[in-house]
């Protein structure tokens, strides 16, 4: 064989094996590598990703807006195909006002799709897009998406809550009805094009937008409430203060505002002191507004009758401790209704000496403090009563004035309603109405006082405005009743501290058909004198006094 056949017949077999190994690798990828090949390609090209759909919106009862969607756009980067990368991380640090720093980790994240932001309003997107463009800056992705918008800005923050970037509600109403609200997610196919820049978007599953919640709050009445919460606690420099305002014939929430608030629009820059709701997590002495129940509680029991007289000095002891009146104050021989009038502890005390322990505790459960009332919102606190069995010898006059037990706003403006409306004690109910169902009605839990006993402690009540403790809440010519409160605050561990105080005021009116019950709560006024009635009693009248005018409510003598 010459060589030059020798050359040709190698040359050949080269060629004829790299042949076969070729065909058999490409056997290979075609046949038992297919499915992973393919997986890769997919995930180089590809990416399955999920969108909120439109959130349900929150309105008041009247159909104000109290948070809606407005269309957002979501932007993400392919940092394997971009370009001008520092280019990129400039515009989007300058335009969502981001750190650089922050914004470059995500640019420059080995990935073909890494979010940047998922709530950027219209404008921004479409400067940064723009600004992208001029600059050649390629790699950027936008989608079309939602994002979450608080017409009313603070108005009921502590109520609403807010949603967090993933679309879902983390406080207040946005928290507890985040289901309700949220809908379900659409599911998107994005394609990466061949030449690495263009994005092609298909949607596998359509969303459904949430449903709305119609709330039993009166935009313009919590409005109202906010104000004059803010006028009261800098008049009486407190540390802090809300109101509770209800409907008492059923229960429903018509204000619920503080003076810690904050802007829903901008909840990240909130402290977690700011976003509670105090009126449903705040836990205090009602100290003498108590004492409405306990004289009902006696009424109920028949143990005592408004002109039954009782000792009304200062100074009476209970389990070897002296328990005084206020300012140290004698009042000599008084009625049952002086007692409750001129909001006497000493006179109280043998009132419920009178009841005892266990009609006085059986009375208090069924008012249901100790327990949470239901409300739809989150962070309510249970309250502390303490069961009648693990009570000391001085329990029954302690918790008959309002000490040694503690409450929330809502479970004593709940507890205050069942006196104003002839007994029932009602679930207090924030939300009216979700989507297109029906109004929520209102939910009787039981009768705790028959309608005449309530009618009796509401004229009692009525003497407490009129010329009692409570004068400066009084309306003229509405009619309004009422308890004051001062109590003392007790330190765990140290005691009632001197000169701190929780001074409240809870009314209603007119005072035989009540239409508004208010609760004001102060938490330790550092201006003089303290008491309920002079500081949280001035506001309610300020408050009331605009919402009566408002909601065109006649005086009595009208109606």
């Amino acid at each position: 064989m010459s060589p030059e056949r020798k050359r040709g017949l190698i040359l050949f077999s080269i060629l004829g094996l790299g042949a076969l190994i070729i065909i058999a690798r490409l056997t290979l990828v075609q046949g038992v590598e297919h499915d992973q090949w393919l997986a890769v390609a997919r995930a180089t090209h590809e990416r399955t990703i999920t969108l909120d759909p439109r959130r349900g919106s929150i309105y008041d009862r009247n159909g104000v807006p109290l948070a809606f969607d407005v269309k957002a756009s979501a932007i993400a980067v392919d940092s394997f195909n971009m370009t001008k990368p520092d280019t990129l991380v400039q515009i989007l640090s300058e335009e969502l006002g981001r750190p650089p720093d922050e914004i470059a980790a995500l640019v420059y994240r080995q990935s073909y799709f890494t979010w940047i932001d998922r709530k950027v309003d219209l404008e921004t997107a479409k400067r940064i897009k723009k600004r992208a463009e001029a600059a050649n800056a390629n790699g950027l992705i936008f989608i079309d998406t939602w994002k979450r918008c608080y017409p009313q800005g603070e108005l009921a923050s502590n109520v609403l809550g807010f949603v967090g970037t993933d679309g879902h509600g983390l406080e207040g109403i946005e928290l507890y009805f985040d289901k309700e609200l949220s809908g379900t997610p659409t599911t998107l196919h994005v394609v990466r094009g061949a030449d690495g820049r263009t994005y092609h978007t298909e949607t596998i599953a359509q969303g459904t937008a949430g449903q709305d919640v119609y709330l039993t709050i009166n935009a313009v009445l919590q409005h109202v409430c906010e104000d004059e919460i803010d006028r009261g606690v800098n008049r009486f420099r407190a540390n802090t203060g809300f109101i509770v305002l209800l409907d008492p014939r059923t229960g429903e929430v018509l204000a619920m505002a503080q003076d810690r608030r904050y802007d829903l629009n901008e909840f990240y820059n909130s402290t977690p002191e700011e976003r509670k709701n105090l009126a449903v997590s705040f836990l205090f002495e009602p100290g003498s507004s108590f004492k409405a129940f306990t004289g009902l509680a006696a009424l109920e029991a028949g143990v005592v009758k408004v002109t039954d007289r009782f000792n009304g000095n200062d100074g009476i002891i209970v389990a070897g401790h002296t328990m005084h009146n206020s300012e140290n104050e004698s009042f000599g021989t008084v009625t049952f209704a002086k007692i409750i009038q001129y909001s006497i502890n000493t006179g109280m005390i043998r009132v419920a000496q009178r009841l005892g322990e266990k009609r006085l505790y059986q009375f208090l459960v069924d008012l249901g403090f100790g327990k949470k009332t239901g409300i739809t919102l989150p962070g309510e606190e249970a309250g502390i009563l303490r069961n009648v069995r693990d009570w000391s010898k001085l329990a029954l006059a302690a918790t008959s004035i309002g000490q040694s037990v503690g409450v929330t706003g809502i479970q004593l403006a709940r507890g205050m309603a069942a006196v104003a409306n002839g007994g029932e004690l009602l679930k207090p109910q924030i939300v009216l109405r979700i989507g297109d169902g029906p109004a929520i009605d209102p939910t009787v839990i039981r009768r705790v006082a028959s309608p005449e006993n309530c009618a009796t402690m509401r004229g009692l009540m009525r003497l407490v405005v009129e010329s009692g403790t409570g004068t400066p809440a009084d309306i003229p010519g509405f009619d309004v009743a009422g308890k004051t409160g001062t109590a003392q605050k007790a330190v765990p561990g140290v005691g009632y501290v001197p000169g701190k105080y929780t001074s409240l005021f809870s009314g209603f009116f007119p005072k035989d058909d009540p239409r508004y019950l208010g609760l004001v709560v102060l938490d330790e006024v550092k201006t003089t004198p303290v008491w309920g009635g002079a500081t949280a009693g001035r506001i309610f009248h300020d408050a009331l006094s605009r919402i009566a005018l408002i909601t065109h409510l006649p005086p009595v003598a009208q109606r």
